[in-house]
């Protein structure tokens, strides 16, 4: 088949496609436009369009046709260049057969894919700010979340020994009562027994009662309830065992 009969055949069905005077216009037995919209349908707003002008060679379709797009609305010099590409690789695939309607094809699913409304210089601006705010607040939730990590991280996860082992204050208070004693018998610790006893086993003995009398101690202040350190010149007795 000769190329003028395949390209008046290709016209015939481009006609038949798109509606004539307002998406197909001849200009001339091998000269004509389209215009391509998103949604030619109208079934959603079309915010982008082109209107893609095909001028035939004369070894069309063993070569590709001279195009250019005109009309362009909504679409960046960006986006207008990756259209450009677009329809160079359709035609690339395509060559040795009638291709104008599958770029008409890749056209309008670009189109789809960027059909966004055209903002104006003032919505451009107010967007960039929201990002640039957006960028910010996520940085600073990375920063807090760090500043939030708790100090001793992991002791949660450290398995505690059964309570029945952990330490009292009375179970302390007999320990402290049997090692000065021991102290003092090999002389290592020069003080008598009443010298040898801190404020926190005064306390503890008093608080239970058997133990004060058992060791020759009776306080008529043994209701008091608290103990405090420093009112015994001592520094607490539970650092002095994490020491020894």
């Amino acid at each position: 088949m000769a190329h003028e009969e395949e390209q008046a055949l290709e016209i015939e069905a481009l006609q038949s496609i798109f509606e004539e005077g307002k998406e197909f216009t001849s200009i001339s037995e091998k000269e004509f436009s389209i215009k391509l919209l998103p949604f030619p349908g109208g079934e959603e707003e079309n915010h982008v369009e082109v209107t893609l002008h095909v001028t035939y060679t004369e070894a069309y379709p063993d070569e590709a046709p001279e195009w250019k797009l005109e009309e362009v609305k909504g679409l960046s010099d960006e986006k207008l260049e990756e259209l450009q590409q677009r329809i160079e690789e359709s035609i690339e695939a395509s060559l040795g057969m009638a291709m104008i309607y599958p770029v008409t094809e890749a056209c309008q699913d670009f189109l789809k894919e960027n059909n966004q409304k055209e903002l104006s210089m003032h919505e451009q601006m107010m967007l960039r700010q929201a990002e640039e705010e957006d960028g910010d607040e996520e940085e600073e939730e990375d920063e807090d979340e760090e500043e939030e990590e708790p100090e001793w991280k992991g002791l949660t996860e450290k398995t505690l020994c059964p309570e029945s082992e952990r330490i009292t204050s009375q179970g302390f208070a007999a320990w402290k009562a049997k090692f000065d004693a021991e102290m003092i018998e090999i002389g290592l610790l020069k003080r008598d027994e009443s010298k040898s006893r801190t404020g926190k086993m005064i306390f503890s003995q008093s608080q239970d009662g058997e133990g004060g009398k058992e060791n020759g101690y009776k306080d008529s202040k043994s209701e008091v309830l608290v103990y405090d350190a420093a009112l015994f010149g001592e520094e607490d007795d539970l650092d002095d065992l994490d020491e020894d």
